[in-house]
């Protein structure tokens, strides 16, 4: 017997209805279109939020400016939050000056350095601190939207009118308008979207040839199937080797590193030799190779669930693919085989 569906403006129980389903798939869709957008915030929308959060809090609304990156948004909150502290009658006039002077980038500098050093020279190392601190005072925005697709979807679709609803309005225009913001007192800097975002096929931040973010000032990110991985491995493959690969300490990162190399390079470049392969890939294949200036190292290849192989480190006492695994699990082999899985 299933529960009766039963929807009121403050109950809904009973499970989902198929249409509901549709509309629930349709909201999930709407709100990752919104955080993978590359538009340019709409900053008559965006101010009037982030004023109205401020003001539901019983905040006095703030100073709002929007910028082109998260990394100036956050050398400008340290300069901004010494400057502010010593004249606070002047917000308004400081966050522009402080923007116009940190939009003037050399162009032979970088962003960061350019950032860097115009906060430095406004707020001296107050600043700079201030602006390794950013993390403590800011919020996602549209990157932080998986509960705001939630809330939404409950009211829209559900039909829920809750207390929770009667303000959120403010934070949902937050979120589909504006991403990173940093949140002061007196003042609120906001990040603009990046005018490129490349993604693979399950939405991961990604970019094969180039970076995965860039924003408006020039200022990227590069990833590898959602793993942040070094400038040089993107744009200049050449240079990353399987020794480097294959060592790399963190293992995802690792795991991206060689797949960038592809495993027949990784082979071909350290003449590994199989020692146990396992019928099963998700165990996988125990490889021992010689590594320069360091010897013989053992590894586990193994495939995720996810269908992408990478590699472990495993101790050299290890001599199946079963027992290497069965280690990485902290059990011992007879511990980690499932019968109705190895048939």
């Amino acid at each position: 017997m299933t529960d009766k569906i039963i929807r009121t403006p403050t109950k809904a129980t009973g499970g989902v209805t198929e249409k509901e389903k549709v509309l629930l798939k349709q909201y999930a869709d709407m709100w990752t279109k919104r955080i993978l957008s590359t538009n340019s915030a709409d900053f008559s929308q965006l101010e009037p939020a982030i004023k109205g959060l401020y003001r539901v809090s019983n905040l006095k609304e703030p100073e709002v400016i929007l910028v082109k990156s998260p990394v100036m948004m956050a050398f400008m909150f340290g300069a901004c939050s010494v400057l502010v502290e010593e004249n606070e009658n002047s917000v308004r006039q400081i966050l522009d000056d402080v923007a116009d002077k940190m939009n003037n980038i050399p162009a032979d500098v970088s962003p960061v350095d350019h950032y860097v050093s115009v906060c430095k020279t406004l707020a001296g190392k107050k600043g700079i601190k201030n602006a390794k601190e950013w993390s403590k005072v800011y919020h996602g925005g549209a990157y932080w939207a998986q509960y705001d697709a939630f809330l939404t979807a409950m009211r829209d679709v559900i039909g829920l009118r809750l207390k929770e609803h009667e303000n959120y309005k403010f934070w949902e225009d937050a979120a589909i308008h504006g991403t990173f913001r940093v949140m002061h007192e007196k003042f609120c800097i906001v990040s603009d979207f990046p005018e490129h975002l490349g993604i693979d096929d399950q939405n991961r931040a990604h970019g094969q040839e180039g970076p995965s973010h860039r924003w408006r000032d020039g200022w990227a990110l590069y990833h590898w199937h959602g793993t942040a991985v070094p400038e040089n491995w993107i744009m200049n493959k050449k240079s990353l080797t399987a020794k480097q690969a294959i060592t790399w300490k963190n293992i995802e990162q690792r795991r991206a590193a060689i797949e960038i190399v592809g495993w027949a390079n990784v082979l071909d470049q350290l003449d590994a030799k199989v020692i146990d392969e396992d019928g099963d890939p998700e165990i996988g294949t125990l490889l021992e190779v010689d590594l320069p200036n360091i010897g013989k190292e053992k590894f586990l290849r193994v495939q995720c669930g996810t269908g992408r192989t990478f590699a472990i480190p495993v101790p050299p006492e290890m001599r199946t693919a079963l027992e290497a695994q069965s280690w990485t699990w902290f059990l011992e082999p007879k511990d980690f085989a499932i019968p109705e899985i190895r048939t």
